[in-house]
């Protein structure tokens, strides 16, 4: 015997199916691109920065050495084992998420940080600057700017301890960085 509720049954599974993907389609269509932000692939950290400004910080000719995230520069020691360090951290997320990561890490508590946190104008949609005295007393200068959907952050850290070179450093290295990013890099 045949049945007779299988034929039935068969447009109503293909009107069920293209209902969905219509609405799949719409939802795909439409959503809010704004929030999605003007980066729609992970920058390389290790481009943002030119080898003649990490030369210039590290005392010589380095190669950025890239990991996931985040690529990092070292110069050669100063007849210690220090050496001076340079770092740039570049993370894309939605502009909500990138909007409440960079306000976190600016609220980050004063004393794991140190006392010295500056509010920029000069990079992307919101920046601030702080310095770093961790154990050891090596001064870190730190710039975290947050262009649209991506936050970078720049670490330098001078051999030499000097607070305004460490700024100055972590500044330009960021301008470049924001520079760049700027060029749809």
């Amino acid at each position: 015997m045949m049945s007779t509720s299988r034929p039935k049954r068969a447009p109503r599974v293909a009107m069920a199916a293209a209902i969905a993907a219509v609405a799949a389609l719409a939802v795909w269509l439409y959503q809010d691109q704004t929030q999605q932000g003007d980066f729609a692939a992970d920058p390389r950290p290790c481009s943002l920065v030119s080898a003649e400004t990490a030369a210039r910080l590290l005392a010589g000719p380095t190669d950025g050495v890239e990991a996931m995230s985040y690529c990092s520069w070292a110069g050669p020691g100063l007849g210690s084992d220090a050496q001076p360090v340079l770092q740039v951290q570049v993370t894309r997320l939605g502009v909500h998420e990138a909007q409440v990561s960079f306000q976190r890490t600016k609220e980050e508590s004063e004393g794991k940080m140190g006392p010295m946190t500056t509010d920029l104008s000069d990079f992307g949609d919101e920046a601030f600057s702080r310095v770093r005295y961790p154990s050891g007393g090596r001064v870190t200068n730190e710039v975290f700017f947050r262009r649209s959907n991506v936050v970078v952050a720049v670490r330098y850290a001078p051999v030499d301890g000097d607070i305004d070179r460490a700024h100055s450093g972590a500044y330009d290295v960021a301008a470049e960085a924001a520079a760049t990013l700027g060029k749809g890099n």
